[in-house]
């Protein structure tokens, strides 16, 4: 190992470490921005940071990522999301769910990881979290039953349905433009991946609580909760699905899909009439966390780290398809519980990207490193921000659970849902 690559691991570490301890109240962003400054005065040239940020250079004129597209996209998505949350929408369906179950403890199981599956399909895992968690502590306080069958439940659909679509989850977006993923082929490979997936969690947590989903429960006192504004949450959908459609669209014509997310967002402000609120309510940490690391990422790109842990790895993975995805889905879920998934899929997009790989190995790649990147927020509650803004959530509405309890629980279901999906995904690698 060189000298630069003992630098870049140690710029990369460190940063994840700030990351980590936020020392004197740092936040991630910062961190991820000292990171950034660090690995631009040791390791980087000037057009280097340009590459980082997603621009050409004449050294790369396709950069692995492109940066600027990948945070336009993930900040007029918060915009999108955040005013259906606002205005009610989320938190409309999860009652809806809830009322429908009729006082069943198996139908309101049932239809908690239902309703929580279909809304992080559009909205991201993120936002759904945050807006039913309140609601099922509530719910399951006022009705008098224990809250964590459905807790995890949520928790474990909202990561797992965040997987289909290409705008779906903030790597997702990383994996489908540094590979140059085609927008409706990665919901092709992915649905089923996704769904295998889904049921492995639904039936093996619906196991492992069956002695505490009560038969049935009162469920007095639980007003109905109406969309506060439903001419803006119609017009929300709406420029939801043109987005999910355009986007498609905007990708096969080699139109940045950033075009269309900003389009639907400054609708939305507009008719809105409060954009500055709007604004306020993205989360701008992230989206500067988001360009720290990847300027840090992109030190162990040039210090030949990336190169050097490629070779590496691949020459000791087999070039069957069905173990090369389940060995890199499992490595890179469980990687995320060591960096967190942000950090962890910029890092393996540098890593995995071999020159050596075949189509069919190259797609497996990718699609891999999907399934890790979001089942592993399953496996511990710091995989991935969903599972910390998780558990603050419900802390506020005091219920906890301890890491000893999630792990156990983790580390028995989401190998088995990684498995299931990466068998799934290699039959449509083989067969398709």
């Amino acid at each position: 190992m060189q000298l630069s690559h003992i630098l870049a691991i140690a710029i990369f570490l460190f940063t994840y470490a700030l990351i980590v301890l936020k020392p004197k109240k740092l936040n991630e962003a910062h961190a991820a921005l000292i990171g950034a400054a660090l690995t631009t005065v040791f390791l980087l040239k000037p057009t280097h940071v340009l590459e980082a940020l997603g621009i050409s250079t004449p050294e790369m004129p396709v950069p692995l990522v492109t940066t600027w597209n990948v945070v336009i996209i993930l900040a007029t998505l918060m915009v999108i999301s955040t005013l259906l949350d606002d205005h009610g929408f989320f938190e409309y369906c999860a009652y809806r769910a809830i009322h429908a179950s009729k006082n069943s403890g198996e139908r309101l199981f049932l239809y908690t990881f239902l309703v929580v599956s279909l809304i992080s399909l559009f909205a991201g895992n993120d936002v759904v979290i945050l807006t039913t968690t309140p609601i099922i502590l509530i719910f399951c306080r006022n009705a008098r039953i224990d809250p964590k069958p459905f807790m995890y439940v949520s928790f474990f659909a909202a990561n797992t349905f965040s997987m289909p679509l290409y705008i779906g989850n903030l790597t997702n977006i990383m994996i489908g433009d540094s590979y140059r993923l085609d927008y409706f082929g990665f919901t092709w490979f992915m649905v089923l991946p996704t769904i295998a997936a889904g049921l492995v969690n639904y039936y093996l947590l619906k196991y492992i609580f069956r002695r505490h989903i009560q038969v049935s429960f009162d469920a007095q006192d639980n007003g109905m909760v109406r969309v506060k504004n439903r001419s803006l949450v119609a017009l929300g959908l709406g420029v939801l699905a043109a987005v999910i459609v355009l986007g498609g669209v905007a990708n096969s014509l080699k139109i940045p899909i950033s075009a269309v997310t900003l389009a639907g967002a400054l609708i939305l402000m507009l008719f809105e009439r409060r954009p500055v609120y709007r604004l306020g309510r993205v989360s701008w940490n992230v989206v500067m966390f988001v360009i720290g690391l990847f300027i840090v990422v992109k030190g162990l790109e040039v210090s030949g780290f990336a190169e050097y842990a490629g070779e590496i790895l691949f020459a000791n993975l087999s070039d069957n398809i069905f173990a090369a995805t389940f060995v890199i889905s499992l490595i890179s879920a469980l990687m995320c519980n060591l960096v967190n998934n942000i950090p962890l899929t910029a890092m393996m997009l540098s890593i995995l990207q071999h020159p050596g790989l075949t189509p069919d190995m190259n797609t497996a790649m990718a699609y891999s490193l999907v399934i890790g990147s979001n089942l592993g927020a399953n496996f511990t509650t710091f995989g991935a921000l969903a599972g910390i803004l998780w558990l603050e959530s419900a802390k506020r509405y005091g219920w906890s659970t301890t890491l000893t309890d999630f792990l156990k629980i983790g580390l028995f279901v989401t190998p088995i849902a990684i498995l299931a999906s990466s068998i799934v995904l290699a039959l449509e690698i083989l067969l398709l």
